[in-house]
């Protein structure tokens, strides 16, 4: 048995030290050539637009393997003076990176820009080059190119969402308090709030690290701490649109009742907070006409720009003629759809006359719409 284990440890030890170091190990070596990048062209100019659908294309050479591996590339952004060491961007191809050409979007194009250091308004120029790379062996282009860049007005980072703070503000200096404005699309926000004499700031997040705004007039600004606008309480309409660095605060003057059969504003809503205008124990009285008795009705608000003017805006249905509601009517029923200004046309029902209702209009959340409380 002795001799057998022997045997045994002898042959292994013979396979082993017969093996040379390549068996065991494999050593990749491999070449890449030289890409050369094609398009744009050095020192192309662009007035960036990044409201638009335009697309700017960057092409350069494929690069091959010495062992036919597949190539990934990489497009890397710069100031116009540094060395690619910290990019300012990188962008990866189609493909996982295995393509060959970068399509970029305006947008994206002027967030590097911004990320270069040229501000809305001012040219300035960036280079950029191409990495290519088989995971072993890579290679850079040796030609960067020079691209010059002139930026529009507005971010080019938009805030995904947005919060009024402020002693100014209904939610106070607490940034958990913070007043979130719905977002309508891309970069454009909109609250209906008040405010008082004290100091405001618009942030993007209510906890952590966040970046803040105010306005500079019809100008949205980065900064903190603005003086309100408003000496004593008063509502407004805020709008911002981040795309064009703009903004407009609507004072609103009025919330009233349109009873369509007196053609008038029979109840005036008190502002409430919060975004919400209510009138409380209100009689709901139908018009008796020579057919029957009349009970649509619709809102108009009196609005005041910021040069002063004077606007009514109708808050209506989206429908011309309305049923009347009753309890399995749908919340969508009382949706503001319209700015329809005709005495009878685009109007709601009520469901029932009462002594006492309670009327509440409601600016906030994802609709707007009202709410009719029977007492």
């Amino acid at each position: 048995m002795l001799k057998r284990i022997l045997y045994i440890v002898l042959v292994f030890s013979t396979l082993a030290s017969g093996c040379s170091k390549d068996y065991w190990t494999t050593e990749v070596n491999t070449t890449i050539t030289t890409i050369t990048m094609a398009a744009p062209a050095s020192h192309t100019s662009l007035m960036l637009d990044p409201l638009s659908n335009a697309i700017v294309t960057f092409e350069w050479t494929s690069a091959k393997t010495g062992n036919q591996t597949p190539v990934y590339y990489k497009v890397l952004f710069d100031k116009e003076d540094g060395n690619f060491s910290t990019p300012v961007f990188a962008f990866t191809p189609d493909a996982l990176g295995a393509k060959s050409t970068l399509r970029l979007s305006h947008r994206d194009l002027n967030r590097v820009a911004n990320k270069a250091g040229i501000k809305p308004l001012e040219k300035g120029k960036v280079k950029w080059t191409v990495v290519a790379s088989n995971g072993v062996a890579s290679d850079t282009a040796k030609d960067a190119k020079v691209l010059e860049l002139q930026r529009p007005i507005g971010f080019a980072e938009n805030p995904a969402e947005l919060f009024l703070t402020g002693s100014a503000t209904e939610g106070g200096t607490d940034l958990s308090k913070a007043i979130r404005l719905k977002k309508l699309s891309e970069g454009v926000f909109e609250l209906y709030t008040s405010l008082d004499a004290g100091s405001y700031s618009l942030v993007n997040k209510t906890t952590g690290a966040t970046m803040s705004f105010v306005l500079d007039g019809t100008l949205i600004k980065e900064g903190e701490g603005a003086n309100s606008p408003a000496a004593a309480k008063t509502t407004y309409r805020l709008n911002l649109n981040f795309n064009t660095a703009t903004a407009q605060l609507t004072e609103i003057q009025e919330v009233g009742l349109w009873f369509a059969a007196h053609n008038k504003i029979t109840n005036v809503l008190t502002y409430d907070g919060g975004g919400i205008w209510k009138a409380a124990d209100i009689p709901i009285v139908f018009k008796q006409e020579s057919w029957g008795k009349d009970e649509r009705y619709k809102f108009r608000v009196v609005e005041k720009d910021m040069t002063g003017n004077t606007t009514n805006v109708f808050q209506a249905s989206a429908t011309k003629d309305n049923s009347k509601p009753n309890s399995s009517t749908a919340a969508s029923y009382f949706y503001f759809k319209s700015n329809d200004a005709t005495q009878w046309d685009y109007t709601w029902k009520f469901e029932k006359e009462a002594a006492k209702a309670d009327i509440l209009v409601k600016f906030t959340g994802d609709n707007y719409t009202h709410q009719i409380i029977y007492k």
